[in-house]
């Protein structure tokens, strides 16, 4: 009876190292709903719609306030860049008082809360800002 009971005891340890159990595997991705950032009135509803379309986010919700448009955003963090750029959006210089700004603030927003891991604003032939991210 011993013997039975040593050897199922070093079964179970040798289990227990050669299969991890559920609390060692990696867990799966979790979303998180937050605040991206505040924008001039009626541009945050345009990036939210933008970036849905490019799938950086899963979804979004505007609120407005005092101040400007809220943009909120549901998306999974990310701690390494993409391998490839994403085109969020375009903001031309007739939409936008100042195109460059927001583009680097939407960029620096999104860093900041790790919806992207980096951003650069390409200038096009028109005059306008695209927000390309990884």
């Amino acid at each position: 009876m011993r013997t039975i009971l040593k050897k199922a005891a070093l079964v179970a340890a040798s289990v227990a190292v050669l299969a991890p159990g559920t609390a060692v595997q990696a867990k799966p991705a979790r979303t998180v709903t937050a605040l991206l950032g505040t924008y001039d009135f009626g541009r945050a509803g345009v990036i939210g719609q933008s970036g849905k379309q490019a799938g950086v986010w899963r979804s979004y919700s505007v609120r407005s306030g005092f101040a400007g448009d809220d943009l909120i955003v549901t998306y999974q963090p990310r701690t390494r860049p993409a391998r490839h750029e994403t085109q969020v959006y375009t903001a031309a210089f007739t939409e936008v008082a100042d195109a460059s700004a927001e583009c680097r603030k939407v960029g620096a927003d999104g860093v900041a809360r790790r919806v992207w891991v980096s951003f650069r604003c390409r200038t096009g032939f028109a005059p306008s800002y695209t927000l390309l991210v990884r």
